[in-house]
């Protein structure tokens, strides 16, 4: 008992510490008619009131939107959207946000929420999940831009204010005791033998604030979890992710894959970037999303390719929030509609010191840029990814950037097949950490993915793990997401949107 006892503290103290937005909106209540309000469309995209990057307390008023035209959708389950003249396709993004493609147009908005306090000074959010901030659409062809928000004709019941995490606060800015991290380490080791955990030497004296920034997507507010938020959670129902996961059956007529894969050494070349150290920004997400987009690039086009820059879109993306956290399906969505630029455009800093948007190079003088392509969720839409999905579209078309929920073990892996306990599953999956998903294989009958993190390459195995395949382990098979490049050459210019976003800078 003595031993377990530590291991239990340890991870009763844990809250959150960084943050993307405070909003927690279900597929289920946004299915259904919805009337989109457009703004007028122009040459040039806007950031439609966002910040660079985005910040929870400083979203755009509804009123910045004028001049509206008006659309009707209607969203249907899993992802088709309907409205007057085509059938279209859309997705959730994870709980916050949603894309929708119709008529030749593309929006993205995030569901709209409020900042209170309460009676006691604790602040405390409001989702408002029939509504949407105000966002972004574009036709296809990215020659047209505007500004829209969303109201859905039936209303969605506001669900209870959500409370930020009452952490006493000396247990989050105290620094662990050495003691207490062996002691974690040891029990760690005793109750399991799929891997083995180490006390790095890089996180003795950190706060648990400290060392949960790390993980890049940690939310300070908690998320409900109920049968009326989720009518699936707790009824031995499947939930949807579930059911998509009950259909990964290989498919007839497609060719069988390896047993395993590494894109570390594929006919003797690794077409991966090197491992980095985020540090304490939280950028998880955009080092995965900058390196997937680099190695799909390398083994499509260039295997000599330099890399692309994570700094630029870290501090100029409005629909993340730089180091306070964010999704690689947005950093992907971002880099389709404004563009790429190589390492040597944007000075790298992995601790987000400087924390401006800024550019070393000057884009009107490169010879070609680049943007993303096709940026999807596998399977087609949030919650419709599997574990043969995934291989395939790894071994066909390169690394993918997953996310799933650690515990606290995981900053202590230093080798072997990662495992821990089991979490609930729903409508949606909590995740909060994004790393590169490069390959799979097995060891001894146990099967696993292997993953480039963002830590630095003293941790783990160089800066590498092994997690449990096939499981949904700390949900990693609920969220994989990918892109390719596109590569524009031209003369005197750079692309149309990135060449016009540099000149705002």
């Amino acid at each position: 008992m003595r031993h377990v006892l530590p291991l239990a503290v340890l991870f009763i103290v844990v809250a959150p510490a960084a943050a993307d937005l405070p909003v927690h909106c279900l597929r289920h209540q946004l299915l259904g008619r919805w009337h989109f309000f457009l703004g007028p469309a122009q040459k040039e995209r806007s950031s439609c009131g966002h910040a660079r990057p985005d910040v929870a307390e400083r979203q755009p008023p509804l009123s910045l939107v004028q001049n509206t035209s008006l659309k009707e959708v209607e969203l249907l389950d899993p992802n088709v959207v309907h409205s007057a003249q085509q059938r279209g396709h859309w997705t959730m993004i994870y709980d916050e946000a949603f894309e929708v493609n119709v008529d030749g147009l593309s929006f993205l908005a995030f569901s709209r929420f409020e900042l209170l306090n309460d009676s006691d000074g604790v602040q405390q959010n409001v989702s408002h999940c029939g509504e949407t901030q105000v966002g972004w659409y574009r036709n296809d062809a990215g020659t047209s831009w505007g500004c829209f928000y969303a109201k859905k004709l039936d209303p969605v019941p506001v669900e209870e204010p959500l409370h930020k995490a009452r952490a006493k606060s000396e247990s989050l800015v105290v620094p662990l005791a050495t003691e207490e991290h062996h002691s974690f380490v040891s029990t760690v080791n005793l109750i399991q033998d799929f891997w083995k955990a180490t006390v790095y030497e890089r996180f003795l004296g950190k706060t648990l604030q400290e060392l949960n920034r790390m993980a890049g997507i940690f939310r300070p507010f908690t998320r409900a979890k109920s049968r009326e938020a989720d009518p699936s959670f707790g009824s031995g129902i499947p939930s949807f992710l579930q059911r998509a996961r009950a259909k990964s059956k290989a498919v007839k007529g497609r060719r069988p894959l390896p047993t395993q894969w590494d894109w570390r050494n594929v006919s003797g070349r690794n077409f991966l970037d090197d491992v980095i150290d985020q540090g304490s920004c939280g950028s998880c997400y955009m080092v995965a999303t900058t390196h997937m987009l680099a190695a799909r690039h390398r083994i499509k086009t260039d295997p000599n390719f330099e890399g692309f820059s994570f700094n630029f879109p870290l501090f100029c993306s409005e629909y993340n929030q730089g180091c306070d956290g964010g999704y690689a399906f947005l950093a992907a969505k971002w880099a389709s509609d404004v563009g790429l630029v190589p390492k040597s455009c944007s000075a790298e800093d992995p601790e987000g010191l400087k924390t401006t948007c800024t550019l070393t190079c000057s884009v009107a003088n490169l010879t070609k840029s680049w943007r993303a392509v096709n940026h999807h969720y596998v399977g087609g839409y949030y919650g419709a990814a599997s574990e043969e999905e995934m291989k395939r579209e790894l071994v066909e078309d390169g690394p993918l950037v997953v996310s799933f929920e650690p515990q606290r073990d995981l900053m202590y892996y230093s080798g072997g097949i990662y495992s821990s306990s089991a979490h609930s599953r729903g409508e949606w999956e909590p995740v909060d950490h994004a790393v590169l998903l490069v390959g799979y294989g097995s060891e001894n009958g146990r099967k696993y993915w292997l993953l480039q993190n963002s830590w630095g390459s003293d941790w783990g195995e160089a800066g590498y793990m092994r997690m449990h395949r096939g499981v949904d382990e700390s949900g990693i098979e609920s969220i994989a997401e990918a892109a390719t490049v596109e590569e524009i050459r031209h003369e005197g210019g750079g692309a149309t949107s990135l060449l016009q976003f540099a000149a705002q800078l």
